[in-house]
């Protein structure tokens, strides 16, 4: 995958994850869900891997998927949709074949998934050493005062949760080639050394 395609898929991402969910019908009027928006999640946001099942049930929604085709799509019995939406099980304890079907359907990389699963955190990829809320603070003031990207960060984004605030600060890095917050690792960099690394190197089976 080329750094743009790259790039895209990582926006799809921070979109999803500042997406806000429909009001629904407003007082008077009258109206009934349709497809799988019925069937909607039954867990709130304090569930782990919460808005990784969100994502997928929005893109259920926008695509008038039913849960009994979505579970198909995903490669997943219905009776493991039905649980990741109900809570008796979360998507925080995924497995890695699970995460990448769901990553093939969404079209998302396999990492980002797991983020927004909460099987890894964006935190992981800095040194535990780093004071990160006060460096995210920094960046993000750094941001503000960008005469270019300021004007286009989200007014809410001061009490967005520390993950989204690093996804932020992350993408305006990668977007301007700027580096705001030390003793972090690039994944894509990191990857691309180990894949060369095992082409010179094979693994054993």
């Amino acid at each position: 995958m080329d750094q743009g395609n790259e790039d895209k898929d990582l926006s799809k991402v921070i979109e999803a994850g500042i997406r806000k969910s429909g009001s629904g019908p407003k007082d008077g009027q009258k109206g009934k869900p349709k497809g799988p928006r019925s069937d909607y999640l039954q867990i709130g946001p304090e569930t782990p891997g919460y808005k990784l099942v969100q994502v997928i049930f929005e893109r259920a929604v926008s695509e008038g998927l039913p849960s009994t085709d979505l579970a198909d799509h995903l490669g997943i019995a219905p009776s493991t949709l039905s649980h990741l939406k109900t809570g008796r099980r979360v998507a925080s304890s995924l497995g890695r074949d699970v995460i990448e079907r769901f990553a093939e359907w969404l079209n998302y990389p396999v990492l980002a998934v797991m983020i927004l699963a909460e099987q890894v955190h964006l935190a992981d990829f800095y040194s535990p050493q780093n004071d990160l809320d006060r460096a995210i603070d920094r960046a993000l003031q750094f941001m503000a005062d960008d005469p270019e990207w300021g004007g286009m960060m989200p007014k809410d984004l001061d009490d967005a949760s520390t993950h989204m605030k690093l996804w932020s600060v992350w993408m305006y890095e990668r977007a301007t080639k700027t580096r705001l917050i030390t003793g972090g690792i690039d994944y894509l960099d990191l990857l691309k050394g180990m894949d060369e690394f095992r082409g010179e190197y094979p693994r054993k089976e």
